[in-house]
């Protein structure tokens, strides 16, 4: 007994011995574990993910602020315009005057039931620093009553102009003010859909969240055909109070977000748009794990449609 006792101290050592001489179990190769960050890759980091949570902040900032409160009243400014009947919270989220395209009135909002008349943030973004960007959202904007200080906190106003310093694209780029896609490649798409956004969430025909209610539902097809602003929007940002991945942190082009708008076009738009596409595995299943607040029924309180 006590010489096996001893053989399998030897063996033990030897293993030891070789798996340090192979530098971490790959023979003449790196080490197995990773190497940190250099300080200058992880700032560079550090700001993508700051750039995209305020990008969720410009969505729906009470979703992503620590201990925000959701507005009950109609934004101060509201009483400025006439023309968007619209209340309550939703007067406070910034892309309900300055729109998915970050245009404002010269943009896709500058009709129909979103339109307010006022500015977009993209020229601001082109021409201000971020030291004005955050004055403007905080105690020392010009309009007091676009003081933004009581709601979010001051990292919160910097994250948000930081997305509108560096996070903001030019989407009349690649889409047309009729919300046209051009130049898309769908095929590249379907695989951009297929390995990001498929599996774990929206199933193979973009139908496994509903973003509406039952009544009214709302797919991935709906909001690409609808609002292709907002479709953008939030796939570069991610969808706010959810985990959604986010394309900015990823890096994506521009390129593959209109390849992949492309495609979400041609998904399903509404339940009698499904037919055929139940069949793929995931179809109408997945029922959105990453998702459970977006359950059919519940509704999300806010609509993709240009109306």
């Amino acid at each position: 007994m006590k010489k096996i006792a001893i053989a399998i101290s030897i063996l033990a050592v030897f293993s030891m011995t070789a798996w340090s001489q192979m530098e971490g179990g790959r023979m003449g190769g790196p080490p197995v574990y990773s190497q940190p960050y250099s300080p200058e890759q992880d700032a560079y980091l550090n700001e993508l993910i700051r750039i995209s949570r305020g990008g969720q902040l410009y969505d729906n900032w009470w979703k992503v602020a620590m201990d925000a409160d959701k507005p009950e009243k109609s934004h101060p400014l509201w009483m400025e315009q006439s023309t968007n009947q619209r209340s309550g919270y939703d007067t406070y989220r910034c892309k309900e005057c300055h729109g998915w395209d970050y245009l404002g009135k010269d943009g896709a909002y500058g009709k129909g039931s979103h339109f307010t008349g006022f500015k977009g943030v993209y020229e601001a973004g082109q021409k201000m620093s971020i030291e004005e960007l955050q004055s403007v959202l905080g105690k020392k904007a010009a309009a007091k009553k676009h003081d933004f200080s009581g709601h979010i906190s001051t990292d919160d106003i910097a994250d948000l102009a930081l997305f509108i310093k560096k996070g903001l694209i030019d989407t009349s780029r690649f889409v047309t003010t009729e919300g046209i896609p051009v130049g898309g490649n769908e095929r590249t798409g379907s695989y951009l859909f297929r390995r990001n956004c498929a599996h774990m969430c929206h199933g193979m025909a973009g139908a496994a969240i509903n973003f509406g209610d039952a009544e009214k539902p709302e797919f991935v097809g709906t909001i690409a055909s609808d609002n292709p602003w907002e479709f953008i929007h939030k796939v570069r940002a991610g969808q706010p109070g959810t985990r959604m991945p986010s394309a900015i942190i990823n890096e994506w082009s521009e390129k593959e977000l209109l390849d992949l708008l492309s495609f979400a076009r041609t998904l399903p738009r509404d339940v009698s748009e499904i037919g055929s596409w139940s069949r793929f595995r995931g179809g109408m299943g997945h029922r959105g794990m990453m998702h459970g607040d977006y359950s059919p029924g519940s509704g999300r309180g806010f609509g993709p449609s240009m109306e």
